[in-house]
């Protein structure tokens, strides 16, 4: 499966890296600390015949004559193979580090400053022979010049590579915090939709509550909304005021079959019809000229009484405060009063034309009570 070459420790990777680099490398050999394992953790690449093999190496045995390599602070330094601590028992599956000697070899330590501002270090073992870097005009083994330009090459895209993969993975951990927000911001969207719609669906219930007890009185007789139909009325999509229509005629409904029914009457999730709302009334054509002079002014009754029916749900009061906050964008008391005020005249003429339409706002909402009984001229 592919993946980010940055998403593994930067040690790692100089095995793939490093022969790349320099094809004139015998064998390299890393040493790391491992925060996931919480100890050192050894890698051996060595080069067969045109490729390379890598594999893990225990060096639990050996990390305390390791230390003074850590504690040096020269980014660099050459040694002999004979002076190093270790040697490769590659035959076995999990090969271990002993005292070893490679006499045909010279080996270049890059100390590399990790996280914990501490070191890793990479051992690079270079074969003797110049044409293995491309110089073919001399037998003679690498010059200390040679090296020098080596040491300093390798030093420098060492360097180079660990600190644009440190970027890049910092760069990755910062864009998958930023993922990670933006799926639980997602998530909490999510929730508080499904809160919203629960409690509006709770004050719809409420507002059916409302009217079945309002009718119960004129009826004398007791209503209980089923299971079925308090999950209908919470899914209920359509206008407000429609619904308070359909409980009406829901009501007018039942009444007509338990004509001497004295006990509780359940109200049915099947006697609530919300496909067609019912209206007794139809506006004129939205396209008559008498319409279009009327239209704004039955907008904001319409919103009123929407806003008036939510309030009321809710039990509270029908203050020109309350009902402007149940707007879908709230309003101030003071707006509504001019707004009705601006709409007096078509208001009263409305009301004459529709006594049936409005009526919560009609006959609890002060404001336009107001407007009402001050009724001007129309001119």
């Amino acid at each position: 499966m592919n993946n980010y070459t940055f998403v593994n420790h930067p040690i790692e990777m100089l095995h793939s890296i490093i022969p790349e680099l320099l094809p004139g490398v015998g064998k390299i050999i890393t040493v790391h600390y491992d925060e996931t394992s919480n100890k050192f953790v050894g890698i051996l690449s060595e080069k067969t015949n045109h490729d390379y093999c890598t594999q893990w190496l225990n060096i639990q045995k050996i990390v305390p004559e390791l230390q003074h390599y850590f504690d040096n602070k020269n980014p660099i330094d050459w040694f002999d193979p004979e002076n190093l601590p270790f040697d490769i028992e590659v035959k076995r599956p999990n090969p271990g580090i002993d005292l070893f000697s490679e006499l045909n070899n010279v080996v270049l330590l890059v100390r590399i400053t990790n996280e914990s501002n501490s070191k890793d270090l990479v051992f690079i073992y270079l074969e003797e022979n110049p044409s293995n870097f491309g110089i073919t005009d001399t037998d003679k083994p690498l010059s200390s010049e040679n090296k020098g330009i080596i040491a300093f090459l390798l030093n420098h895209s060492i360097n180079v590579f660990v600190n644009l993969h440190k970027r890049n993975k910092t760069t990755l951990n910062l864009h998958n915090v930023r993922t990670r927000q933006i799926i639980n911001q997602t998530e909490s969207m999510k929730d508080e939709m499904l809160k919203t719609k629960e409690n509006y669906g709770v004050s719809l219930v409420k507002l059916c509550q409302q009217i079945i007890y309002e009718l119960s009185l004129i009826s004398r007789k007791k209503y209980r909304l089923s299971p079925g139909a308090l999950e209908k009325i919470k899914n209920y999509r359509g206008e407000i005021k429609d619904l308070e229509m359909i409980i009406r005629h829901t009501i007018s409904y039942i009444d007509s079959l338990y004509v001497d029914h004295q006990n509780e009457i359940d109200i049915l999730e099947w006697h609530l019809i919300f496909e067609k709302p019912i209206i007794e009334t139809t506006l004129e054509p939205a396209k008559s000229p008498e319409y279009e002079i009327y239209a704004r002014t039955i907008s904001l009754l319409d919103r009123l009484e929407d806003a008036a029916l939510v309030i009321k749900s809710n039990k509270k009061k029908l203050t020109g405060t309350n009902v402007g906050s149940a707007f879908p964008k709230p309003i101030t008391a003071p707006a509504i009063s001019d707004a009705l005020y601006n709409h007096r005249n078509k208001i009263n003429s409305l009301v004459k034309k529709f006594p049936e339409k409005w009526v919560t706002i009609k006959n609890d909402f002060k404001p336009l009570k107001n407007i009402l009984r001050d009724e001007l001229p129309e001119s």
